[in-house]
């Protein structure tokens, strides 16, 4: 069989077709290829936005969350703290001088005065802090018989222990620690504060009434109630309770000679250092000025015969 031959000039001719063809293949798999990875990228960067677009939304969905959360749970802070803070009547000890520090700034004369009655206290009087007491109508006796209370002292020596069982639990316990934990106790109970409250004012009329029938008998009675029974409004018992004592707590709080008799009737030596008549002999006042007796003493502070603090020595 003869073999196939071609002339050169059409071998030459074929060169040139295969070269293009294979140059076309070359062509077609870099389209496709390009092709290929345009679509690979496309997808990929699609993927990349939605993931993207996923995780920012992601993100904030959980910050709206967290600022939601820590929004409540700031909210629950300040109504537990509001909550606390309003039913604790008598609050924990504070600096004396970061105390006057933060409440009298300016530098006007009665500030500057004030200024000076505090430092007078830190450096001469020994008192290094100051407990702030709410501030209403009860606010005198709350803060003696959180006094009392705190320093367990004895009930008065008229009063029947079966008629204070309450104070005996304080005056008996020896324990600082424990008769301040009872303390906190007491002092944020609304509900039985005011019926302490109520039942020292029983107390005080209780003591005026048996002064009164001693100043009936033309016995000897203390000049506090001389001065008491003399004025229009309560002249007697049942004037000075409709007058006076059933007004405080409610519209009014206690008046000087109020205090004297409510340190008469506990049987303790109120001492107050009203801040406001520094430099003047009523700067340190006690009531009752001449107790009968060796009696316990508690002190005050006030700033304007209105509103107290206790002291901590």
């Amino acid at each position: 069989m003869a073999a196939s031959w071609s002339p050169p000039r059409a071998r030459e001719r074929e060169r040139p077709r295969a070269s293009a063809a294979a140059n076309d293949k070359v062509l077609s798999w870099t389209l496709v290829t390009s092709q290929a990875f345009d679509t690979a990228w496309r997808i990929l960067k699609g993927s990349m936005t939605l993931s993207a677009s996923f995780l920012l939304a992601t993100l904030c969905y959980f910050r709206g969350l967290y600022l939601y959360l820590g929004h409540r749970l700031k909210w629950w802070i300040g109504y537990l703290q509001r909550k606390f803070k309003k039913n604790l009547s008598v609050e924990a000890e504070v600096d004396l001088l970061s105390y006057c520090a933060r409440e009298w700034k300016g530098e006007t004369p009665h500030a500057k005065l004030m200024k000076k009655a505090y430092e007078e206290l830190f450096w001469r009087h020994h008192i290094k802090c100051v407990r702030q007491v709410k501030r209403d109508n009860y606010d005198a006796l709350r803060s003696v018989l959180f006094q009392i209370f705190s320093q367990g002292l004895s009930f008065p020596s008229w009063m029947k222990e079966k008629d204070i069982v309450k104070w005996t639990e304080f005056s008996g316990m020896k324990d600082y620690h424990k008769r301040g934990s009872m303390c906190n106790m007491l002092f944020s109970d609304a509900i039985l504060e005011y019926r302490l409250y109520e039942a020292l004012k029983f107390i005080m009329l209780y003591q005026v009434t048996e002064v009164y029938e001693q100043m009936k008998a033309k016995k000897v009675i203390p000049s506090l109630f001389s001065l008491l029974f003399s004025r229009e409004t309560s002249s007697d018992p049942l004037s000075f309770m409709m007058n006076h004592l059933n007004s405080v707590g409610d519209t009014c709080g206690l008046e000087r000679i109020d205090m004297f008799i409510l340190g008469y009737s506990l049987e303790v030596k109120i001492k107050v250092f009203r801040l406001f008549k520094f430099n003047s002999r009523d700067f340190e006042v006690c009531y009752p000025e001449q107790p009968l007796r060796e009696w316990p003493e508690i002190s005050l502070l006030t700033e304007n015969d209105h509103h107290y603090l206790i002291p901590v020595f």
